[in-house]
Order: structure tokens, then sequence, then C-alpha cells
């Protein structure tokens, strides 16, 4: 397996999954800068695995600033020492996002003010390596930015979290495909309470949730202790946080075995 890892500023590494060490779980780890090799001041943002090069393969990126690029996957399977440019990036904007796609999925894209938009990823045009994306999402608002970008199938559902605790789970089919480089509609509308929208993932029943506070506090819940409602809803609290803490991250745990068998006893 090859890992393909991304930078801010738009470059793409190469590892193989053996030149990773291997360690225990509670070690520190190696810094990803160092084994691929980027420049210290760069950004690892985005990584994606990849078993077998294949034409039908695409790579999805997307920028801060709601750009959005669709590139062959096999432009990538040539690893260079040094990293080559997957994207153009323009200045004041950063690579937020890179996932594979099959050629035929959904794009979804989130902000940080809680707008939304889906479409067929059909609707970007396959450029080479070093071109700059085009618009994914225009913002309704001057200080937004895209948090997330999701490739997705047309079944599922859809997990957004904010950052003052706010959680929400909706079935994909709440998010209405519509034309690339709209305005997009409202997926939690942020407000005070509520703080910003800080993550989208796609999620099924079986998944568990690891939420970290900037106070370093964890918590990991089941995703399907969250009903299912609305997309322009506010969500439910999913964690008590004290007045100034926020959440610094949201990833999704998928359940091994072992506990699924506990759970079941």
């Amino acid at each position: 397996n090859m890992m393909l890892f991304f930078t801010d500023t738009g470059k793409c590494y190469w590892l193989k999954v053996h030149q990773i060490p291997q360690a225990a779980r509670t070690s520190q780890g190696r810094a990803i800068i160092n084994l691929i090799g980027c420049r210290t001041e760069d950004k690892v943002k985005a990584f994606v695995s990849v078993k077998d090069f294949t034409e039908e393969q695409q790579l999805i990126m997307c920028t801060k600033k709601g750009l959005i690029k669709r590139s062959k996957l096999m432009l990538y399977s040539k690893p260079r020492r040094g990293g080559i440019y997957a994207i153009d990036v323009n200045e004041k904007d950063e690579l937020i996002q890179a996932k594979l796609s099959s050629g035929d999925q959904d794009i979804l894209l989130a902000t940080n003010n809680g707008k939304s938009i889906r479409f067929n990823e059909n609707q970007i045009r396959s450029t080479g390596r070093k071109t700059k994306g085009v618009k994914g999402i225009r913002m309704s608002f001057a200080d937004d930015y895209v948090i997330g970008m999701l490739t997705v199938r047309r079944e599922g559902q859809v997990l957004v979290v904010s950052s003052k605790g706010f959680g929400k789970r909706s079935e994909l089919s709440q998010y209405r495909e519509q034309h690339r480089g709209g305005k997009g509609v409202f997926t939690l509308k942020a407000n005070q309470k509520t703080g910003k929208l800080i993550s989208i993932m796609e999620v099924v029943d079986e998944d568990d949730l690891m939420i970290i506070t900037d106070q370093g506090i964890m918590i990991r819940q089941p995703v399907n202790s969250l009903n299912i409602i609305g997309r322009n809803t506010q969500g439910v609290k999913l964690i008590r946080l004290d007045k100034e803490a926020q959440i610094a991250s949201v990833t999704k745990v998928i359940k091994d075995e072992e506990e699924l068998q506990e759970q079941e006893e």
C-alpha cells in the first residue's frame, strides 16, 4: 500500500506503508514531515491510502476558499523525491482536504458558518497536476471558509459538529444535489450558542465518535446515540463544555470486533 500525503501548499509526497515505523499505542510517534521530507513550515493537511492505481479512480482536492479540483489518480502513481505539486494554490489560500473517488461520486463541502453544498464530481473537469481548482462553493459571508469535504455515495448519514459541542446526524438525502459554485444551504445554523461548524463526516450506526476539547478532555460516544434529524436544525449537545472550552477536533472510530461482541453480550 502507498500513502499519499498532501500539504497546505498543495504538494504531494509518497510513503510506502511499511516505511512508517510501527509503534505502541501509547508512544509518541514520528513527525510526518520528517518521514516525507517536506519543508518544516509546511503542514500535512490530508492523506489517502492507495492499494492499486487504476484508470477510473480520481483524486479530489479542495481549498479553504472553496476551490475544488479533480485529477486522475494515475497522474500521481510515480513517486518523486521531494514531492510534486498536486494543485496550484492561490496566495492566501491553502489545500485542506484530498479524497479518492470512484469517478462518479457526489462531493459535499461545508463551511465554518454552517453552509454546505452537494454536487456530482462530473461537474468538475478532470485536469493535470499543476492546475488551479474551480469554484466549488461561493461564500455567503465575508469571513467564511471551507472546513471539510466528503466524497459520498448515494445512501448514508452525515454528521456535523460545532465548536461549542453541538452535533447532528442527518440523512444524506436531506442534502439535495445542486450546481457546483452555488452558495449552498444551511447544514447547521451557526450562532452564539452553537459556535461555528468545525467538522463534517460520513457515519454509520456502528461508528463511535472521539471528541477532544482544547483543554485536553477526550470523550468517546456511539454515533447511534444521536437521533437522525433534519438538515436545517441546530442539533443537540454532544458534550458539556466549560464556559471557555471549545471542541478542538472530532474523529470517528470504527469499533473493533471485540468491542461489538462485548456490546452484544
